[in-house]
Order: C-alpha cells, then sequence, then structure tokens
C-alpha cells in the first residue's frame, strides 16, 4: 500500500519533479534542437542537397505536429510516467540505432521515429508540472520546466559540433541517444504522482469516433483557436532558427561551424532566460494572453 507524504513532504517533492521533468525535457530535445547545428557535415558526407537536409533536418521536428495530439490522448489514459520515460526511451534507442543508418533514406526513417517519441516529452512534462504546483507558482514553474527546451539546445549547439569535429557526426546520433536513454530512466525512476497515488490505465472512453468528434470539438473552441495561432506563429520562428543558423552562417557567410555553433548557443541562452521571465510575468498578469502578445510583437 502506498504512503501518502506529509503535506510539507510534497511541497519539498514538487521542486524535485521540477527538476526531474526539465531534465528529462532537456535529454529528448537535446538531439532534436542540436541536430541544426551539425547539419553541415551530415549534407558534406552524404552529398545531399539544400532540399533533403532540410527534410532530414525537419524530420523530427514536423512528425510532433500529429505526435502531440496522440501523446495527449495516451496522457489522458496512463501516467505521465510511463508516457514520457517510454517516449523518451524510444527518441534515445532510435537516435542510437540511427548511426548504422548507411543511406538517406534510413537516416529519414530513424529521425521519423525519433519525432515520434520526442511528442511525448512536451505536454508529458507539462502535465506532471501542472498537477504539482497550484495557479499561483504554475506559470512559474511550466516556464523553468520549458526551458528545459532551449537548454538541451544550447548544450547541444557546443557539444555535438565538438563530437562530430573530434569522432564524427555519426558519433552524435549516439551521443544524442545516450542522453535521451539517460533523461528516460530518471523521469522513470523519480517521477511520482501528487499524494503518492500512481495513475493506472483506464478504458477507453466511448467508441473512437465520439473520442475523434469529441476533440474537434475542442479545436474549434476560441481560446484554443488563440493558442495554435499563438504557438504556430511562435513556434515558427524559432525552428527556423534553429535547422538553419548554422548551415547558413557556414554555407553564405564562410563562417567556421563551432562559431556559427556559438552564436546559436547565445540564442538558446537567451531562449532560457525569456521562457523563465516571462512565465513569472504571467503569474502576476490578470490576462496569460498579454505576456504572449508581447513576445509575438518582438
Amino acid at each position: 500500500m502506498t504512503t501518502v507524504p506529509p503535506m510539507t513532504a510534497s511541497r519539498h517533492y514538487r521542486w524535485i519533479i521540477l527538476l526531474i521533468a526539465t531534465l528529462a525535457q532537456a535529454a529528448a530535445c537535446f538531439f532534436v534542437q542540436g541536430i541544426g547545428a551539425i547539419s553541415v557535415y551530415i549534407q558534406a558526407d552524404m552529398a545531399l542537397s539544400a532540399f533533403q537536409i532540410g527534410t532530414l533536418v525537419s524530420a523530427a521536428q514536423l512528425v510532433p505536429l500529429v505526435g502531440l495530439l496522440v501523446a495527449g490522448e495516451l496522457l489522458d489514459r496512463f501516467s505521465e510516467r510511463l508516457v514520457v520515460g517510454v517516449g523518451t526511451l524510444v527518441v534515445g534507442i532510435a537516435l542510437s540505432a540511427a548511426v548504422l543508418a548507411e543511406s538517406y533514406w534510413a537516416m529519414l526513417l530513424f529521425l521519423v521515429i525519433v519525432g515520434a517519441g520526442y511528442s511525448t516529452a512536451q505536454p508529458g512534462g507539462s502535465k506532471s508540472v501542472a498537477a504539482w504546483f497550484d495557479k499561483s507558482q504554475r506559470g512559474f514553474a511550466m516556464g523553468i520546466r520549458q526551458a528545459g527546451l532551449p537548454l538541451g539546445g544550447a548544450l547541444a549547439a557546443i557539444i555535438l559540433p565538438t563530437v562530430a569535429i573530434t569522432w564524427g557526426w555519426r558519433a552524435s546520433f549516439l551521443v544524442g541517444g545516450l542522453i535521451a536513454i539517460f533523461g528516460a530512466l530518471v523521469f522513470m525512476l523519480f517521477y511520482r504522482a501528487p499524494g503518492g497515488v500512481v495513475p493506472v490505465a483506464r478504458a477507453s472512453e466511448g467508441s473512437v469516433k465520439k473520442v475523434v468528434l469529441s476533440r474537434l470539438a475542442m479545436i474549434r473552441e476560441p481560446a484554443m483557436k488563440q493558442i495554435m495561432a499563438s504557438g504556430i506563429s511562435l513556434i515558427s520562428v524559432q525552428y527556423g532558427i534553429l535547422i538553419f543558423t548554422v548551415l547558413y552562417l557556414h554555407s553564405r557567410l564562410q563562417m567556421e561551424v563551432l562559431q556559427a555553433a556559438t552564436l546559436l548557443f547565445v540564442a538558446q541562452g537567451a531562449g532560457i532566460a525569456g521562457r523563465i521571465l516571462l512565465a513569472a510575468w504571467s503569474d502576476r498578469c490578470r490576462s496569460r494572453y498579454f505576456p504572449v502578445m508581447v513576445c509575438m510583437w518582438r
């Protein structure tokens, strides 16, 4: 029988939950956010066109557009510990296996699998943090956890090119895979649901048709349309920077890869600070839409 921890212990443990959720986010997105930093080496070694390298680098980013919907449905039915843990393990295993890929299509397939696993990290980590923090601190806590995304990208911008130069770009895939596996194991070992209650899988509610219709109805809600529009606007800029900054600076401005990656590292570092500060600000605003509008305007 599971023992419910005292209230004070729960208050302290929520910060541990926040730490491991942020770590899992950084580990899961480490390679996905950093692959643009080694795209120059992949393109040269595999003799890829600009379109092919763009598709390859974008593969792990585009799959979550659909995968997030599936991940959300899984999170409604199973515990965050299982969904995030297994999803991040898929990322790690697929990246490690991608070392063996010899063709463009094989590499593309592995990165699509990476994107499918990566889909669980974002909503799963958010749900795990939201369950532990009340509304007065939820924005700040979410900001810290969301900072795991640019944190992973910032570290990858420095580590992946260095590994690629030293041992070859394929070794970068292995490093990214091992980091993802480490993050998955930490999350699965230390995550607990609030109050010591571990959620169990529940049966599907209604037919598939009813589930799909209810989700479509939710998407049509005015608030959801605003959230989706702002999210698409912001994320399109972010991924454009992640994927093409190093490639553009190297090919057009003749900048060294490590130097270009350092600029990407600086941009990601600003993203870490921005996510935390803006989230803390949102806790003190009457409307959380205002900070989002400020971000879009800038």
